[in-house]
């Protein structure tokens, strides 16, 4: 039984957040498209996706050629689709190689790495003692016990620091309130389509033959390392919670606003 858990340890450790992230703002963006109404929300939407669709479809364009796959045609954003597609990577490989399969789980979910990667950005350039109150108690915290119950707990402390006055020399006040829109678009368009979920799973037959190889070597290697293994994957998996809280942070903006808005819409009986 050790083996066994040891092995999906390994598969929720090492990929668990990226997923869950995307799945989770996936379904924030429904709420708020549904909260909103069909009109308002596909409005704020396609306004979002001037910047959110272009920085989801790099995540995925990226990916392909960290894995050698060929990108045949891309659109960064192309809003007159009548289909509803904003933007799309079309790209082929060679599926009898395993490092091109291995490559289709990464491709997939590389939407949340490039919009965790512009909000980190924004972060750092424009609100930098922010990021970096919360990078330090974010470290302490990492690996604790009831750590990610804490974690949850700065992330939210730290948007309302975002726009307070700054001391002369700090990024003015215009250019605190774009980067916090280029992060609240961003976190709208992070979400995995269908397709990226199909794309996906193309290499999980893969990553789950390595995820055994890995499983047997460490055993093999005796229970100690299988208890180091796990408390590292536990502890590298609290520290990529604690990057993408940022992303879970500001999908919660747009759930809460959704939210007001379908209140009041309820209460005028507006459909």
């Amino acid at each position: 039984m050790p083996y066994v858990l040891l092995f999906f340890q390994i598969l929720f450790y090492t990929l668990g957040v990226p997923v869950i992230c995307g799945l989770v703002v996936g379904l924030c963006r429904l709420w708020f498209q549904y909260a909103m109404g069909r009109g308002f929300g596909r409005g704020l939407v396609m306004a979002t996706s001037i910047v959110g669709t272009p920085v989801h479809e790099m995540g995925h364009a990226i990916m392909c050629l960290l894995f050698g796959h060929k990108i045949d045609e891309i659109a960064l954003w192309r809003p007159q689709n009548r289909d509803g597609v904003l933007g799309y990577v079309t790209h082929r490989y060679n599926p009898k190689n395993p490092y091109h399969q291995l490559g289709n789980i990464f491709i997939g979910l590389g939407p949340v790495f490039s919009g965790l990667g512009v909000m980190i950005l924004c972060m750092v350039i424009c609100f930098p003692e922010t990021m970096s109150t919360y990078a330090e108690n974010a470290s302490e915290l990492v690996g604790e016990e009831g750590g990610l119950l804490a974690l949850m707990g700065e992330g939210a402390a730290m948007i309302p620091h975002l726009l307070e006055e700054w001391p002369d020399g700090g990024i003015p006040l215009w250019g605190r309130i774009i980067a916090l829109i280029v992060m609240l678009s961003v976190s709208l368009h992070i979400s995995l389509s269908p397709l990226d979920i199909k794309g996906a799973l193309g290499g999980v037959p893969v990553y789950l033959v390595l995820t055994l190889v890995a499983t047997v070597v460490v055993s093999l290697m005796g229970e100690s390392a299988m208890t180091a293994t796990a408390a590292g994957l536990q502890f590298f998996s609290a520290a990529t919670f604690a990057l993408f809280m940022l992303v879970f942070l500001l999908s919660l903006v747009w759930v809460i606003l959704g939210l007001a808005v379908l209140l009041i819409r309820k209460m005028l009986h507006l459909k």
